[in-house]
């Protein structure tokens, strides 16, 4: 089973459900949220979990990344390079910051809907998503040797998506996971961030 982010350090109060560090300016971020990661694309509701189940994981890393994504990408060699920047703060930030773009625009513009986040996540990681890591992710971590912070990654990502994917009823814009499960789809692993949230470029193995 994979596990969870660790959290960041903090003195953290929780307003209406998003985890608010009283020690960073955060509070702000509830009144006025920050500019965030904004696509040039357009997505619609489609079917999350069966694009899931159809993918074949990793089988073109290494290989040149053929898609039209907003972020820049930059391209590593090889599986060390990828794991070290899956192991790196700059990525976990970057997908931490991409969820609380989420979060914070439900919080603001469709507190109703954001009442059934956790129930949503749980939803997901209980009845899909753990269950999909264990019988296809981790033999392939497994078989290749890889750290967890590999099936972290994957997790956090896809549950991401599955979010994402989730509200786009609500008219957010925050569609972050939605572009890198295309790189998942693509046989690739977007493994880091290289640069200041949002700005910078996408790592991808």
């Amino acid at each position: 089973m994979a596990s969870q982010k660790k959290k960041p350090l903090g003195a953290f109060i929780n307003l209406g459900g998003v985890p608010v560090d009283l020690t960073s300016g955060m509070i702000e971020a509830i009144t006025n949220p920050p500019p965030g990661f904004t696509s040039r694309h357009t997505f619609c509701v489609t079917d999350v979990r069966q694009r899931i189940r159809s993918t074949k994981w990793f089988v073109h890393c290494g290989k040149p990344l053929s898609l039209d994504l907003t972020m820049p990408v930059h391209q590593t060699g090889n599986w060390n390079d990828a794991v070290r920047h899956c192991k790196s703060p700059e990525w976990e930030f970057a997908e931490l910051e991409a969820q609380n773009q989420l979060t914070l625009w439900l919080h603001n513009n469709q507190p109703e809907e954001y009442e059934h986040w956790n129930q949503l996540v749980e939803e997901h990681k209980n009845n899909f998503l753990t269950p999909l890591l264990q019988q296809t992710i981790a033999p392939i971590q497994v078989r290749m040797d890889l750290p967890s912070c590999v099936i972290d990654s994957v997790s956090w990502d896809l549950l991401g998506a599955l979010m994402e994917n989730s509200y786009l009823s609500t008219g957010h814009r925050a569609y972050f996971f939605l572009e890198l499960l295309q790189v998942y789809e693509a046989g690739h692993f977007p493994c880091g961030w290289e640069g200041g949230w949002p700005e910078g470029r996408l790592v991808v193995y």
